[in-house]
């Protein structure tokens, strides 16, 4: 059963929610932009979150500062990967050793912007869902970053296949996205083929 949880990031608390399933394994699911509604009862976050569960996996969804119940205010992508950052700390510090972080759209920005920190943590290769490389700046990605599992949707025009290629190609580690034939950037309707790609690939790890 979910855990109503608070982590502290810095000087803030964060609205989270912790499925207890495995004591090694976990999974943190970052969510999309606040300014649009995103949180993380977003459906792709849900659909990221039970992928994590039916794996066997403990699972991980927060809410960014000033999202729900998290204190503070959206710092528009400058302070939330920091957020991230304390909610794997919270992970490891309670034991659990083998990480992985899914994040989709502005979670997916903010989480692959902080992978030399998530490395430093010991995570596993990054899960992205439509990474929005038409909506925000990808420059100063590191090239040694490592995605083990890009989504994207067919009709995406905020995460465009070719952008998410052009993204994938342009790391040390190339990685072709996956595309999923149909679905937006939303994911309305795909959310069951989310959750199969998703615990296949974490059957692998």
């Amino acid at each position: 059963m979910e855990e109503k949880i608070f982590i502290t990031s810095e000087d803030f608390r964060l609205e989270a929610a912790l499925e207890s399933v495995d004591q090694i394994r976990a999974g943190v699911v970052a969510h999309p932009h606040p300014l649009y509604g995103g949180s993380m009862d977003n459906n792709v976050v849900q659909a990221a979150t039970r992928a994590l569960i039916r794996s066997g996996w403990t699972s991980l969804r927060f809410n960014f500062r000033g999202v729900g119940r998290s204190s503070g205010g959206t710092g528009g992508g400058r302070n939330e990967g920091d957020d991230l950052v304390a909610s794997v700390a919270y992970l490891k510090d309670r034991g659990l050793k083998k990480l992985v972080v899914i994040g989709y759209s502005f979670g997916a920005w903010v989480t692959a912007m902080a992978w030399p920190r998530l490395k430093v943590l010991g995570v596993e290769p990054l899960v992205l869902i439509a990474p929005p490389a038409a909506f925000m700046d990808f420059q100063g990605l590191d090239p040694e970053t490592e995605i083990g599992l890009m989504i994207c949707g067919g009709q995406d025009e905020i995460a465009p296949p070719d952008l998410a290629e052009g993204l994938g190609r342009s790391l040390n580690r190339p990685v072709e996205p996956m595309v999923l034939p149909g679905a937006d950037h939303f994911f309305w309707g795909h959310e069951s083929e989310l959750i199969r790609i998703i615990a296949e690939y974490l059957a692998g790890l």
